[in-house]
C-alpha cells in the first residue's frame, strides 16, 4: 500500500490530477463556470469532480449543440451516482456538461477544451558538460534511485 503511494507521488505529476468542478462552490446553482473555466487549464488523464445535491442535479456529458441549446435528451453519459462522481477526461477534445430539470437554463452547464500533457521541463544549461560529466556522473544518476530504495525499505521493513 505505502509503495503504491510512494510511487503515486513521486510519478504523478499533472496525470492524474482531480479537479473539482466550481472550486468550494461545486456543481450548484449562481456559480459562473465560464468564468472558473477560464482560470483552468484542463489536461489529459486529470478527473472532474463533480459535488452536488443528487436530489435537485444531476451531470450529463452532451454534444455541443445539445450544450448550447440546454437539450438533456440526446446525452452521451450519464456520469451522476451518488453526487461526488468523477469523469476523466481521456482525450484532447471539447468536452459538455450540462444538468437537466432546467437548471442548464440557470447556468449551470460547463464547456471545457482539453489539452495534450504539457512538455517536460527542459534541462538546465551545463558550461562544461564534458567536466561535470566525468566528475558527477556516477553520483547524480545514483542519488535519486538510492532515496526511492531507502524509503521503500524503511516503510516495508521499518
Amino acid at each position: 500500500m505505502w509503495v503504491v503511494v510512494l510511487v503515486t507521488l513521486m510519478f504523478g505529476g499533472v496525470n492524474g490530477e482531480l479537479v473539482t468542478v466550481g472550486g468550494n462552490a461545486g456543481w450548484n446553482q449562481g456559480i459562473n463556470y465560464t468564468y472558473w473555466v477560464s482560470q483552468q487549464t484542463f489536461y489529459i488523464g486529470e478527473w472532474l469532480l463533480f459535488r452536488f445535491d443528487k436530489n435537485y442535479f444531476d451531470v450529463l456529458e452532451v454534444n455541443q449543440t445539445s450544450y448550447e441549446h440546454c437539450n438533456s435528451e440526446n446525452f452521451i453519459a450519464n456520469i451522476t451516482k451518488g453526487g461526488r462522481d468523477v469523469f476523466q477526461l481521456t482525450e484532447a477534445r471539447p468536452y459538455y456538461f450540462i444538468t437537466s430539470k432546467g437548471y442548464c437554463w440557470g447556468g449551470m452547464k460547463l464547456a471545457i477544451d482539453v489539452k495534450n500533457l504539457p512538455p517536460p521541463p527542459a534541462p538546465p544549461p551545463q558550461e562544461n558538460y564534458a567536466v561535470g560529466q566525468s566528475m558527477y556522473a556516477g553520483s547524480m544518476n545514483v542519488m535519486p534511485v538510492l532515496v526511492l530504495a531507502i524509503s521503500v525499505f524503511v516503510i516495508l521493513f521499518g
